[in-house]
């Protein structure tokens, strides 16, 4: 019998939308603290996916209440990062910092800069691990190989990729467990996937499905796919 395959895109203009007076502002794809929408329920394994701005010289802070993967992905300026367990970092453009992080713990984020705004995705996933520890995975999409994947993340359950493509360019993805589902977003540019238009912070939920295609429709465009047990 074959599968129909099950499908939700989560627009960028549906995203859940929070302010703080001029010095930050976030966009939910996931329902996330006071936004709830009973379409808007995490997917599998992940949890959260924000789009955040923070205004020049202004910081955030965060206390996880689960076990987390964290991964930060700079989208204009340069994060600084730091954590309850004197670990620091300055995450640029073309970087990921990925945190395995325990339940309490404690980071946050600012802006160095004076003048200017920095933006960057904020993505946790479930983790079943005990210690905390933060990588920086340096992923520069200017020399990567072009019009492919690259690994970003790997656990026992969850895989996550992302790739830079040129206009018109296909991409396709095999799952390795055709049980689990994939989510896909979109973090610049504008593609075809499963004949669905999908534009910057678009994303895409499928289940029973076990191979995704694309095109790019724009040139350097930039899309991040996780496969995920549901």
């Amino acid at each position: 019998m074959i599968k129909q395959q099950s499908a939700q895109i989560y627009t960028s203009t549906s995203r859940g939308e929070t302010t703080l007076a001029m010095k930050f502002k976030r966009f939910s794809t996931f329902n996330f603290n006071e936004y709830r929408a009973d379409s808007r329920e995490s997917f599998g394994t992940i949890e959260v996916i924000n789009e955040e701005i923070l205004a020049p010289s202004q910081e955030t802070t965060t206390d996880l209440k689960s076990n987390t993967e964290l991964l930060l992905i700079p989208l204009f300026g340069t994060i600084q990062y730091n954590d309850h367990l004197n670990d620091s970092h300055f995450i640029k453009i073309g970087q990921i910092l990925h945190a395995t992080a325990q339940k309490g713990y404690s980071y946050s984020i600012a802006n160095a800069y004076s003048k200017d705004n920095i933006s960057y995705l904020q993505i946790w996933l479930k983790s079943e691990n005990s210690i905390s520890k933060t990588t920086l995975t340096t992923l520069a999409f200017d020399s990567n190989p072009k019009n492919k994947l690259t690994l970003i993340y790997k656990s026992q359950n969850t895989i996550g990729f992302i790739g830079v493509f040129n206009g018109r360019k296909d991409g396709c993805y095999s799952l390795k467990n055709k049980n689990n589902g994939a989510f896909v977003y979109v973090i610049s540019g504008a593609f075809e996937v499963e004949n669905r238009l999908l534009e910057t912070n678009d994303g895409l939920g499928l289940k029973e499905t076990e191979v995704i295609e694309w095109e790019a429709l724009s040139e350097n465009a930039v899309l991040m796919l996780f496969e995920v047990p549901l």
